[in-house]
């Protein structure tokens, strides 16, 4: 989760890209261990350039705190289907998750671009919407960060998974199932009033 993005004098602007960033109400999912957790109705600043999502102090700590309390009541559950990434290259239906960066260079990253520490090579998996319906993949080929767990795909990869973002239907061929719990951060329109001040 990074936080906000810079203010100029033409209003946000993504610290990373510099391109402009707008503020919305998204929602999100995380892999917890072996679980899946998503969260709606989450306050950020969205970059029209490299898609960067932003959060606030504020609303960064009730993420994290909801993400580490198991305790918590789920407002409901869905199912979630879990596809393996070489199975959808395969069948040329790929999609960015809403958390990993892409490397819009052509050369893979060795360092994070947001903290500068090393970089590993990884097969990750991340959750996102497709409309919706929210879906999982798996063993997608990564660069993480070993300090602040940033993702970074290679140019191939992050245009696989950027042309999956767009399908209107959930792909078939998915390898399992799962269930998430589903949690809304609450207080949207008072956060909407309040944030980023």
């Amino acid at each position: 989760m990074k936080e906000n993005a810079r203010q100029s004098e033409c209003g946000l602007r993504c610290k990373y890209c510099g391109y402009d960033a707008h503020e919305d109400i998204i929602k999100a999912a995380f892999w917890m261990d072996d679980g899946l957790i998503a969260i709606e109705g989450i306050p950020a600043q969205l970059c029209e350039g490299c898609g960067e999502q932003f959060f606030d102090e504020q609303i960064t700590e009730r993420i994290q705190t909801l993400l580490k309390n198991p305790t918590a009541e789920p407002e409901r559950q869905i199912r979630v289907s879990v596809y393996d990434f070489p199975q959808l290259e395969s069948t040329g239906q790929h999609r960015q998750s809403q958390s990993i960066r892409a490397n819009k260079d052509s050369e893979a990253i060795l360092r994070c671009k947001y903290c500068e520490s090393e970089t590993v090579e990884e097969l990750v998996k991340s959750a996102f919407w497709v409309d919706e319906q929210l879906i999982a993949v798996e063993n997608i080929p990564a660069r993480v960060c070993q300090e602040c767990e940033a993702h970074f795909y290679d140019d191939e990869t992050a245009e696989k998974i950027t042309a999956l973002e767009r399908l209107r239907a959930v792909p078939d061929g998915a390898r399992r199932d799962v269930t998430a719990s589903v949690f809304t951060l609450g207080d949207n329109e008072n956060a909407a009033d309040n944030r980023y001040h």
